[in-house]
């Protein structure tokens, strides 16, 4: 497995891209989800400062959609560049999520943008390897064209 480099596509695999970039958009929507399930069950047995972290993580991953999807839409041409050049590792995904997660937590203040970026787009590229074969062969394996 290579942490820069991915298998080259002759094209773009856009229903793949499309699939792993709703389940990137709806896994911290559902853990949000569950964490306030989480908070309404526990709020009478916990304090008010604990109470109060989770309602607030609970709520960002809530509303973490609104970021994502605007995330996604500056991402995904460029992810699919870097698809069919085979320059989808995990490094060259954490970089893009860092930079487009800075770039619109910058537009709306929201200082965790980059953090969710990185997070987001990285399910991305799991999910993504998952639907199709995204590496590169083992460590000792054969070299990239």
């Amino acid at each position: 497995m290579s942490l820069i480099r991915s298998c080259p596509t002759d094209g773009t695999p856009w229903r793949d891209l499309f699939s792993a970039t709703a389940v990137a958009v709806a896994i911290p929507f559902f853990i949000g989800v569950a964490l306030l399930a989480v908070f309404l069950l526990a709020r009478s047995v916990l304090g008010t400062a604990p109470d109060l972290v989770i309602w607030v993580i609970a709520m960002a991953l809530v509303l973490s959609p609104l970021q994502t999807v605007a995330g996604m839409i500056l991402a995904m041409p460029i992810a699919a560049v870097l698809i069919r050049a085979g320059w989808f590792g995990w490094v060259p995904a954490a970089v893009l999520g860092l930079a487009i997660g800075g770039l619109t937590g910058a537009m709306i203040k929201f200082e965790p943008g980059a953090a969710f970026g990185l997070c987001v787009t990285l399910i991305l590229r799991a999910v993504l390897g998952r639907l199709r074969q995204m590496d590169t062969g083992s460590v000792n394996g054969p070299p990239l064209p």
